[in-house]
């Protein structure tokens, strides 16, 4: 089997520093990954992936590139189906429509994208927009949002991981350390945490990867055969 990674930018992660798209690649290229870059895929019929640069056959595709909003007449999408929207979350045009996470994107100097189809963004415009509305009701200005990078991680295999911190970078097996905690000290409960470690460490030690799939329960047809009746006695 061979898994073929495609990348529409010209660098993988292209969201996270140099250094750590660099060493995601030598990780995925050790582990016999094959990456295109600068590739988008364009079709896929059951048994071919159709790019603008190959064609590669394949029967299964895992579709991983994030989320586009469906058109809404009246509102303003940039090419890549996202919301345009100014520093307060309205969309172009509109006084009364908010966008937020990944369906919006606000252009700034730095960022002619817009911030990083991430879960710490969204949460913090989340935030944002709740107290704005505050300031609405109390008939206050609203203040624009401004996202508090606390870094970005990225795990890319066993013992495999990326990390940037505002002012420090890993990669490697510390980076995947670093990765594990930040997800256990982020899940609610004790109880949680507790659950998670005794599954990442039966996983670790026993090389289990389990398929987290969900699939719909079906009724195996049996086939009717005809037998002879019974005779009691």
């Amino acid at each position: 089997m061979s898994v073929h990674l495609i990348e529409a930018a010209p660098r993988l992660l292209s969201t996270m520093s140099k250094e750590a798209s660099k060493k995601a690649t030598e990780f995925l290229t050790t582990m016999g990954v094959q990456i295109w870059l600068d590739t988008m895929v364009n079709d896929f019929n059951g048994e071919e992936v159709k790019t603008n640069t190959k064609h590669l056959p394949s029967k299964t595709l895992i579709w991983a590139a994030g989320v586009q909003g469906a058109p809404v007449a009246g509102i303003g999408f940039n090419k890549q189906k996202r919301i345009s929207t100014n520093e307060f979350f309205n969309a172009d045009g509109h006084d009364n429509i908010f966008s937020i996470g990944d369906l919006a994107v606000i252009k700034t100097e730095t960022l002619k994208n817009g911030y990083p189809m991430l879960a710490s963004v969204a949460c913090q415009q989340g935030v944002h927009l709740a107290k704005n509305f505050k300031r609405m009701l109390l008939k206050k200005p609203v203040v624009p949002f401004s996202y508090n990078d606390q870094g970005t991680m990225a795990t890319v295999g066993r013992n495999r991981a990326v990390v940037d911190l505002p002012h420090y970078k890993f990669q490697g097996r510390i980076a995947w350390y670093i990765w594990m905690f930040v997800h256990l000290i982020l899940l609610v409960g004790f109880r949680n945490k507790v659950v998670a470690i005794v599954n990442w460490v039966w996983s670790y030690i026993n090389y289990d990867s389990g398929i987290r799939l969900i699939i719909r329960p079906f009724k195996r047809k049996v086939k009717q055969r005809n037998l002879p009746e019974a005779i009691g006695v």
